[in-house]
């Protein structure tokens, strides 16, 4: 979203290049992850070419990985792993102005076996491995018998929604002629604390569990995993949570580190730790967004959670504030305006609380109401990227697709 602006914005200004650095040639909105790892949505419907992106908005896009980063000679290393039949390739590009948004990945915590024998869904190339897995399964307990067993780890809004999305997947498998699909499931889902989705209020946290275990998902409270293997979970007691599929989505720590970001100050985390401009105190030059950032507000206790809606209010105050830098002017500070958290148990409704930002109050909401909430966070992404003309062409585009296409992945 920050290339895209900043693109935008010096489109007819050949003295300034916008590039964007990434691994990944197709980008997806982050909070769909669990959506395609489910198999209830689609990343080759739903992603956006990098290049194509890059050539309407006006920036250049360089694939590959940010390797590297060197503030004295002010250069990125760029490095490209992922050509099947060429060694790795290493290149570097100049700046002058750095912005650093490499994101999270979830914490294991040091447990043991976690990353051998878990799947993780921090990543495209993560949440389609996790698909492949599932459907796998699903196959194997089609054609031998016997219940599908899932593990979850982690009660956020991430190991919430995927349960809620693989319960959709088993139903709508179940209409297309494998009729005890639904029952076959048995989706256990952990969490360390005393409810789920800490971050909401107690009852949000009650209806979705309640809503959950309606839909026949079998909830853990309270509940430590001390290690994972191949065939499950290992609690500290010594009791086994059986799960062919194993996923990990409990709690957040920074992406591995890099070259070059040793010396900048990093809160416990791992997150680089930034200013009241989103600057790093070692480095006017480079700026850090999103989840690889920990940013706290004046007077405030804590740094800001990392979720999307602090990213993207951080995308568009650093395409205003970078503009102004250039131009010789101080931008003032990053002010984050919390509008609420919504969580969606896919088809089967959602819920959360909006306003409390300003005069308005804080608001709970669910239903009908909390479902078109949730899914205006990603039309706003949606005409952000593609421009309002494009993104109501994609709005009638995904409402012709509900009715054409099967609502889960059938390829």
């Amino acid at each position: 979203m920050l290339a895209t602006q900043l693109g935008r914005r010096f489109r007819s200004d050949t003295s300034v290049d916008v590039s964007l650095i990434d691994r990944a040639p197709v980008h997806v909105w982050k909070p769909m992850l669990h959506t395609f790892a489910a198999g209830t949505a689609n990343a080759h419907e739903d992603g956006v070419p990098m290049v194509a992106q890059a050539k309407r908005a006006g920036f250049t896009f360089l694939p590959g990985e940010f390797h590297a980063l060197d503030r004295q000679a002010k250069r990125i290393a760029i490095r490209i792993t992922d050509l099947p039949n060429r060694p790795p390739l290493n290149h570097q590009v100049r700046y002058d102005i750095a912005v650093i948004a490499i994101g999270s990945r979830a914490n294991d915590f040091g447990t043991e076996g976690v990353q051998d024998h878990c799947h993780f869904i921090d990543t495209l190339w993560q949440a389609e491995s996790l698909n492949q897995a599932l459907r796998e399964e699903i196959v194997y307990r089609i054609i031998e018998g016997g219940p599908i067993k899932i593990g979850v780890v982690g009660g956020g809004a991430t190991g919430v929604e995927f349960s809620a999305e693989t319960m959709r997947l088993m139903e709508a498998g179940s209409s297309y002629g494998h009729l005890d699909l639904r029952e076959k499931l048995d989706l256990t889902l952990i969490d360390a604390g005393e409810r789920l989705l800490g971050g909401f209020s107690p009852a949000i946290s009650q209806k979705v569990m309640r809503k959950l275990q309606e839909l026949g998902v079998s909830v853990r409270l309270n509940t430590q995993v001390a290690g994972a293997d191949q065939a499950g979970f290992v609690l500290p007691s010594g009791e086994r949570i059986e799960a062919a599929v194993r996923v990990w989505a409990a709690g957040v720590k920074a992406a591995a580190p890099l070259p070059g970001l040793e010396d900048f100050d990093r809160a416990r985390s791992g997150q680089l730790i930034v200013g009241p401009t989103l600057q790093t105190p070692i480095d006017a030059d480079v700026f850090a967004l999103g989840d690889c950032a920990s940013h706290t507000p004046g007077g405030a206790q804590r740094p800001l959670p990392p979720t999307g809606q602090v990213a993207r209010q951080q995308a568009d105050y650093l395409a205003k504030a970078i503009p102004a830098r250039l131009a010789g002017s101080t931008p003032g500070p990053f002010t984050y305006r919390d509008r609420g958290s919504l969580v969606s148990l896919s088809q089967y409704g959602a819920y959360g609380m909006v306003g409390g930002e300003g005069p308005l109050p804080s608001l709970a909401i669910r239903g009908w109401l909390a479902k078109q909430a949730h899914s205006l966070f990603y039309r706003m992404h949606q005409f952000g990227l593609y421009g309002p003309a494009r993104g109501s062409v994609l709005v009638l585009r995904d409402g012709l697709n509900t009715l054409i296409k099967p609502p889960i992945r059938l390829d």
